[in-house]
């Protein structure tokens, strides 16, 4: 049977997050992530996470060349980058970088793979800026890239981000199938151990999460959307970057676990975040909001 790991992240009056472990088994902190209310004085000049085909090590491999790159407007006491790569809707590596006093974080990483896959890549760009009087605030940036590769022995190695030819088209449709397949299995799954009713919320992908950084998540306001994105990935460093806590007090490394999806409540004031680790075990996160929801137009006309 799969055991339950349960998680409550409550987002705090003044933007903080505490984490609440309902099995209380204890949870040592190796490294620390906390997300401070946005500061709007202070943006990113740039972000930007790219994916390519580095080199063909043989007929068999490849290499895959995974970057990240952010510049905040002014250097920040702390600055950090998560990023999360995943191939066919399964985490295969992640990157993290800590700095102090400084605006710029580059990061690159060289993947080597084999046969035709879809990669997509999410980053997390942060900034920490310090003030007198303990007074702390904070800056967030998201960047997305993904890559198609096709490796078939009847054609030379191939890429695209978008596909634009017949058959470019033809091997995204095969290969987004087969990953939609498995994801509403493991969907599936998680919703009958939680007993959730999926028509009760707006169901997005992290990978699709930043799309939200210049609108308002459905139900919520522009403000509950910076502090719930900052909320998610300060949840999922803890509890899926670092290690996901088991009941028995061990940890399983995330890398095999599925892309986390995002559960927002169209009616009460909270959200879900859903992923399955590589053993095959269901780990719900959820967040509560300290705001009330937006009035549901669109509900209520229907």
């Amino acid at each position: 049977m799969i055991k339950r790991i349960h998680y409550v992240i409550m987002l705090g009056m003044i933007g903080f997050f505490a984490l609440i472990l309902v099995n209380t088994s204890s949870n040592p902190v190796r490294e620390s992530f906390t997300y401070f209310p946005p500061d709007p004085d202070v943006s990113f000049d740039s972000a930007s996470t790219s994916l390519t085909i580095l080199t063909q090590e043989d007929e068999d491999e490849y290499t895959l060349n995974w970057k990240t790159e952010s510049t905040l407007s002014e250097t920040a006491y702390l600055r950090q980058d998560l990023s999360f790569l995943y191939e066919e809707g399964r985490l295969i590596d992640s990157m993290s970088t800590w700095k102090e006093n400084t605006a710029t974080i580059r990061q690159k990483k060289g993947i080597t793979s084999e046969d035709s896959g879809h990669y997509e890549a999410i980053t997390y760009h942060y900034g920490e800026i310090h003030y007198p009087n303990d007074v702390i605030k904070s800056a967030q940036k998201m960047s997305y890239d993904q890559l198609y590769v096709i490796d078939s022995p009847m054609t030379p190695l191939e890429s695209f981000k978008q596909a634009s030819s017949e058959e470019e088209k033809e091997w995204q449709y095969i290969l987004d199938h087969a990953i939609d397949q498995q994801a509403q299995l493991v969907f599936k799954s998680m919703v009958a151990e939680y007993n959730l009713h999926p028509e009760d919320y707006t169901i997005l992908s992290l990978t699709s999460l930043d799309q939200y950084e210049n609108k308002a998540l459905p139900g919520l306001s522009q403000k509950q959307t910076t502090d719930a994105i900052g909320g998610i990935w300060e949840g999922l460093y803890k509890n899926y970057f670092l290690g996901i806590l088991l009941p028995d007090s061990s940890t399983e490394p995330p890398i095999g676990s599925t892309i986390p999806v995002i559960l927002i409540h169209k009616q009460s004031p909270y959200l879900l975040i859903l992923f399955q680790t590589k053993s095959g075990k269901n780990v719900q996160l959820i967040q509560y909001l300290n705001e009330p929801l937006l009035e549901r137009k669109d509900d209520s006309t229907n």
